[in-house]
């Protein structure tokens, strides 16, 4: 599991190791999938990366654009970077800082209005083969899949089956993203 820990003044900070650690799992599993999973498919499997680390330059870009960003979402990115996974599962994707800002309208964080009784600003993040979105809040770090959720003027609203809180943060996002890519790369 990936945990965030906090500074003496409770600051959040990343745990490089740790994500350093979860990119490397990936990869493993990402490889194994390929080599033995997707290997046997009729077709050529697409390219399957993680990574590399986004510059410090795009990181100081993703801060001046998006300056409520959360801390957490910034380390992924400095330690880790986009994902692409097109032919494992649905597909897994986590954006790169490049798509992240260019996705932003107006200057201000996104919310999700409807079914959510008060709206709640997030940052899209990433995304699968199917077409759902998944955002981390900006407030208290929940990750959301936006599932068939309309968008307008910087706001997404949809049903309450459509727009869900699935992973307490970000950290639990991760580990269910490589538990998936594990579990179907052990697939026979």
């Amino acid at each position: 599991m990936i945990v965030w820990s906090t500074g003496d003044r409770g600051d959040p900070m990343d745990d490089g190791d740790r994500l350093t650690d979860w990119a490397a799992r990936l990869r493993a599993a990402t490889d194994r999938a390929v080599r033995e999973v997707l290997s046997t498919y009729p077709y050529e499997p697409d390219g399957h990366h993680v990574g590399p680390p986004a510059t410090q330059a795009e990181l100081a870009g993703l801060r001046e654009r998006l300056p409520w960003v959360p801390d957490e979402l910034v380390a992924l990115h400095r330690h880790v970077g986009p994902v692409w996974l097109p032919d494992i599962g649905n597909g897994h994707f986590l954006h790169s800082v490049d798509l992240m800002v260019g996705a932003v309208e107006g200057g201000r964080a996104d919310r999700i209005a409807e079914p959510l009784a008060d709206s709640v600003e997030v940052v899209v993040f990433g995304s699968n083969g199917g077409g759902d979105l998944f955002a981390v809040a900006t407030g208290d770090g929940r990750v959301y899949r936006l599932r068939e959720a309309a968008y307008h003027g910087g706001v997404y609203s949809g049903t309450e089956y459509g727009v869900t809180v699935v992973g307490d943060d970000l950290g639990d996002h991760l580990d269910r993203l490589l538990a998936a890519v594990e579990a179907f790369s052990a697939a026979p």
